[in-house]
């Protein structure tokens, strides 16, 4: 019986699985469960044309393409709810043709991640079926059903280089547990040729072993595991901290203000928390241990 190996990574070990011009799967939904710390060493390290695909983006997505990183995004939302209902940068990018966008809604980015899980060459939807995402998408094709009923809409599988996640814990072998719910990950893993997950902690697979159905993501479908505690800020991590919204807000307006022409504060942002920390833990200094822990949720 081959012995396992330790998963256990670097970041700079794991964001080397990235490659420009690759495509990636963003895990976690909106503000909770992004895996940042990741996406910020591929910023730090300047990643380009990369393509984004996320069931709902956020203001990591939106920073990703202020630095000149994403070609192509497929999402079918981007914002931070109340703070920004449409992030600054995609905004602008999307009106000027800066970005290009694959229309989609929810339900078709799943149909999407599915179809390339189980290697079919599309999966039929009635969810775009008398929308405007034919028309605005023309990878969505409209399809008679074979079987004599209503017409349908073939949906392609999205190739996925790398799929990068965020979990709660994990064992060294890649044995990765979401507290909570998992959103898509784990249909990102299915769907992903590499897939990377940084984790608030490293647990014992004795531990992994007592709740087996905590378990999301077997060690056999993960290339890399990343221990990045508060990895997920200023976003939040299910069940153990909130997002940072005084931070949040500090990025909007960072971002605002260089869109209006004003570039000073956009810069020093990136300069504070992207290419000044070269570590978790300094960017954590960065942000201040005690704002960090006021986030903390109860256990």
């Amino acid at each position: 019986m081959a012995e396992r190996t330790s998963k256990v990574r670097s970041l700079q070990e794991a964001t080397a699985l990235v490659k420009d011009g690759d495509t990636i799967a963003v895990g976690g939904i909106v503000s909770t469960n992004r895996p940042m710390a990741i996406l910020r060493q591929l910023m730090k390290e300047r990643r380009r044309d990369l393509s984004i695909i996320t069931f709902q983006g956020g203001l990591d997505i939106d920073l990703m393409i202020g630095l000149g990183m994403v070609k192509t995004l497929t999402v079918s939302y981007m914002g931070a709810e109340a703070l920004a209902p449409v992030t600054p940068f995609y905004a602008r990018r999307a009106c000027d043709g800066g970005l290009e966008i694959e229309e989609v809604d929810l339900g078709t980015v799943l149909f999407m991640l599915r179809a390339r899980a189980q290697r079919l060459p599309f999966l039929p939807s009635w969810g775009p079926v008398g929308t405007s995402l034919p028309k605005l998408n023309p990878r969505l094709k409209v399809i008679e059903d074979p079987f004599g009923g209503p017409p349908v809409v073939a949906i392609p599988p999205a190739h996925v280089d790398v799929a990068i996640l965020q979990a709660n814990q994990a064992d060294r072998y890649g044995n990765v547990q979401h507290i909570g719910a998992s959103y898509g990950d784990a249909l990102m893993a299915h769907a992903a040729d590499r897939v990377i997950v940084q984790v608030e902690k490293l647990v014992s697979n004795e531990e992994v072993r007592k709740s087996p159905r905590d378990t999301t993501i077997y060690h056999g479908m993960v290339d890399a595991v990343v221990v990045a505690p508060y990895g997920s800020h200023p976003f939040a991590c299910q069940n153990y901290y909130q997002r940072d919204e005084a931070h949040l807000r500090e990025y909007v307006q960072s971002a605002r203000s260089y869109l209006e022409g004003r570039p000073e504060e956009f810069q020093a942002y990136v300069v504070r928390y992207i290419d000044g920390p070269s570590s978790v833990a300094q960017y954590v200094e960065a942000v201040g241990m005690d704002r960090i822990l006021s986030l903390a949720m109860e256990q």
